[in-house]
């Protein structure tokens, strides 16, 4: 097998082709022989009913399995013996190595280029649907994980035993993203994403470039803000202690944030976005105004800026504008308190640290989910976003390939299970390896490529 392989080989392209095509071989080989050992060893209630064949695509390219299918004579349940012994679950294509491969891709391009990504790089083929289909199913069994965690800390008590940092200050950025939605009618999806921070740091020792120091997000779609708060604590909670913390959160407008937020965090300070307030302002009473009325919301001065507004509602140039110009105002009283920069509402002890402007929600919004999920108009359905939203969030957070490496995802070793069927016959399963392999023991024996080969076998 080894010599046809190779005989024709004229580059490191072929060469490389050939390897995956002999690796593939040998998985083969090695998976035929579990099945037949299996089969031998078998329970004696186990009658075989039928073979089934199945494909799984690894990144070596396909391996094809053609396995028996069992029926228990005593309980009647039907089991198959070679995908319980390397953990295959049902409908599943791809291993969990080549699933690592179609997530990470899948988190930065759509599933048609990661289908001709794949294409392009010659791994096995999988359609765009059967991509989607997989990395749907990841992003979905990891947001109902993460559901699950969080339901037993708020309803079953749980403890979280996290590193319990206490911190004097926390920072949170809330904000929404509207994606394409599938749905009937058209309705989007609203992705909401929180942003936690421990404040800033400089990168040189110049201090003309700042990162977020400790930044971590949460992000997915949400039936309640009930459901995102309870989700965000129990984040925080795996690292900090918030028993001496203040807490403080800049949002947009939304009642989600400005209001919401304060049902669960007992020392907070609410923040209306600076980029929000200069946006809106400038929509309706224009830019130079905004400018203007900003810096003195900057200095401190709330109640110029509030009656500055409310004197200029008469000089709208027409009904509409004038109604729009008072609904602001009105957004702007109903959250006053809200107005103010948090820098002038923490205690004067904590003045003294490197404090700056908040509003990298936006950044963060864009930089880990837009550039994704909106991209060329793109459309979810909701699991689809969930998933996907679940998905950015881990590797962001840089949980992502930990996950993959989960072993729920991933397929046992047939090497090992058949190396330690033999040890528990007392027969060394090298030899049929050999066997089935001469090249181990040939003249091309010394060369890396058969070393590595012969590696196999003791693993």
């Amino acid at each position: 097998m080894v010599n046809i392989l190779l005989q024709n080989i004229t580059d490191i392209n072929t060469l490389e082709k050939a390897a995956l095509e002999l690796a593939r071989q040998i998985m083969e080989k090695v998976i035929e022989k579990l099945e037949e050992e299996l089969f031998k060893n078998k329970d004696k209630n186990l009658e075989v009913v039928r073979f089934l064949e199945r494909t799984i695509s690894t990144k070596v390219g396909n391996i094809k399995l053609r396995r028996r299918l069992y029926k228990d004579q005593k309980t009647g349940k039907s089991v198959i013996l070679l995908d319980k012994k390397l953990g295959l679950k049902k409908k599943k294509r791809v291993s969990g190595e080549y699933l690592k491969l179609l997530v990470i891709l899948a988190s930065k391009m759509s599933y048609r280029q990661v289908e001709e990504v794949l294409a392009e790089a010659g791994f096995p083929h999988l359609s765009h649907t059967t991509i989607f289909n997989e990395v749907r199913d990841f992003g979905k069994r990891e947001s109902e994980r993460l559901k699950h965690e969080k339901e037993e800390v708020f309803t079953g008590g749980k403890i979280l035993k996290g590193e319990e940092k206490e911190i004097p200050l926390l920072f949170i950025e809330a904000d929404g993203i509207m994606v394409g939605s599938q749905e009937e009618g058209g309705k989007k999806l609203e992705i909401k994403l929180g942003l936690i921070h421990e404040g800033w740091e400089y990168t040189s020792p110049a201090k003309k470039r700042k990162r977020l120091k400790e930044p971590q997000i949460v992000a997915g779609v949400y039936g309640k803000a009930d459901d995102f708060y309870e989700e965000l604590i129990h984040q925080i909670s795996k690292k900090y202690n918030l028993e001496n913390t203040l807490v403080v959160l800049n949002g947009d407008g939304a009642s989600w944030i400005q209001k919401t937020s304060k049902e669960y965090f007992e020392n907070i300070i609410v923040q209306l976005d600076r980029y929000h307030i200069k946006r809106d302002i400038g929509l309706y009473f224009g830019r130079e105004v905004a400018d203007d009325l900003c810096r003195v919301l900057a200095e401190g001065r709330k109640q110029v800026f509030l009656d500055t507004l409310e004197s200029l509602i008469c000089m709208g140039e027409t009904a509409e504008n004038r109604e729009k110009r008072r609904k602001i105002i009105k957004h702007f009283k109903k959250y006053e308190e809200h107005l103010l920069d948090y820098r002038y509402r923490i205690p004067t002890e904590l003045r003294n640290k490197e404090l700056h402007g908040m509003g990298a929600a936006e950044g963060y919004v864009d930089k880990n989910v837009a550039r994704r999920m909106k991209n060329q108009g793109m459309n979810w359905s909701k699991k689809g976003a969930e998933a996907m939203a679940r998905i950015l969030m881990l590797k962001h957070n840089k949980e992502l390939k930990e996950r993959l490496g989960d072993q729920y995802y991933t397929i046992k070793n047939p090497v090992r299970k058949i190396k330690y069927m033999f040890k528990k016959v007392d027969r060394d399963w090298s030899k049929w390896l050999q066997a089935k392999i001469p090249a181990i023991n040939g003249p091309d024996s010394g060369k890396d490529w058969v070393k590595a080969i012969r590696g196999l076998a003791t693993i």
